[in-house]
């Protein structure tokens, strides 16, 4: 009489946990298709920081079970299966993740009643993460049905993860609902096993408070990673910021030197700011008459300096409202008496230049001032040559 009893609840028992894992509902097909996403790019240029990733590698962990067929009832697609949502949220992430090198694998559990109990399957082990890989193995995943040995899937992502020696990530999408294999043990053992170099993820794709809860259990035997539901991260900002929690960390880009006045000399280095545009500067950022250099004692120009001067033309003719001072320069040699009026001469002889060339005598003044602003050192020959020059500088 007692083996009878016990056959019964022996048979009373499998059943409930074939039934439990055929999950043999009916499910209306959703009328419309999957919401549309766009994902933010994080890789655009137009982000003032850059990212690099934080994790060598990520296993994902697809919950493929016979309770994923059921209509999912959040926000986010809602009327869908779950195993369609929790595809669709990896689409995200997937899009959302910038092009970089990265491992990845993907681990599914579930695959029918009518096979083993246990059965999980590594669709792909690790290897060099791309959107396509991913993509394609998520496009081709089975039906879901059969139960849910979430505990051995874990135990895969942690034989996979012995050949990444660096920080990594295990991302679980699921349910919650049934799991079995020993979870918590084996998220202990993952645990022991890395210490902190393994994070664990799981994404909530669920009906139940119990199943959510079951999957931030998993995480609270993790020393790091949190838990999320597929409503949380399913746009695109909330997606990104997902993203970068679990795989990348920000570093400022090295951004260009701000050069407001666009004279090629940034502003930090700039003596002559607010340059007009087009003016020729040189290495101090100063408006100078490029080019044009005077001889010894001399101030006439020479004519194969005209195209030098046709700069200046050509920037007062694009400002018909600016106004300008011509400042002559010399070397030391020689009084300053004489070298204030040998400047002078240098500064009118570049202003009757420009007048010639139709430009307003009342739009130029000059201003002569030897050698007391030298760029140059006036020891050498080279030196005393760039001190005699003539600068422009506009007037507001």
């Amino acid at each position: 009489m007692k083996k009878i009893y016990l056959l019964a609840s022996l048979i009373t028992a499998s059943m409930i946990i074939l039934t439990g894992c055929a999950q043999l509902r009916s499910q209306k097909k959703p009328l419309d298709p999957l919401e549309a996403f766009t994902p933010q790019k994080l890789d655009s240029e137009s982000q003032n920081v850059e990212y690099v990733p934080k994790i060598e590698s990520f296993v994902v962990i697809l919950d493929a079970s016979a309770s994923m067929r059921d209509e999912y009832t959040g926000t986010i697609n809602k009327g869908h299966s779950k195993f369609d949502v929790a595809k669709d949220i990896l689409m995200r992430m997937n899009n959302t993740l910038p092009e970089m090198d990265i491992n990845s694998a993907l681990v599914t559990f579930g695959h029918g009643f009518l096979k083993h109990l246990n059965n999980t399957n590594v669709v792909y082990g690790l290897t060099k993460h791309s959107r396509s890989l991913l993509e394609n193995e998520l496009n081709g995943a089975v039906i879901p049905q059969g139960c849910s040995p979430a505990g051995n899937a874990i135990k895969d992502a942690n034989n996979l993860l012995l050949t990444s020696g660096g920080q990594n990530a295990v991302i679980l999408v699921s349910d919650g609902e049934l799991l079995y294999g020993n979870p918590l043990e084996r998220a202990r053992n993952l645990r022991e096993m890395y210490g902190d170099r393994v994070c664990l993820y799981t994404i909530f794709v669920g009906n139940t408070a119990e199943g959510a809860e079951e999957l931030r259990e998993l995480v609270r035997e993790m020393n790091c990673g949190f838990s999320v539901t597929a409503d949380e991260i399913a746009s695109s900002s909330d997606m990104a910021d997902f993203v970068k929690k679990v795989f990348l960390n920000e570093i400022p880009k090295k951004v260009a030197d701000i050069d407001s006045d666009g004279d090629g000399v940034p502003d930090k280095y700039d003596e002559c700011p607010d340059t007009p545009k087009g003016a020729i500067v040189d290495s101090r950022g100063c408006w100078v008459v490029k080019g044009v250099t005077f001889d010894y004692k001399k101030w006439d120009i020479k004519e194969r300096f005209n195209s030098n001067l046709n700069n200046i033309v050509n920037v007062l003719q694009n400002n018909p409202d600016m106004h300008i001072r011509i400042e002559g320069h010399t070397d030391n040699i020689g009084s300053l008496k004489y070298n204030i009026g040998l400047s002078q001469k240098r500064a009118q002889a570049v202003k009757n230049y420009l007048i010639g060339k139709g430009i307003q005598e009342s739009r130029i003044s000059t201003a002569g001032y030897g050698f007391k602003k030298p760029i140059a050192s006036n020891d050498t020959e080279e030196g005393r040559s760039l001190n005699r020059r003539a600068e422009i500088v506009p007037i507001k």
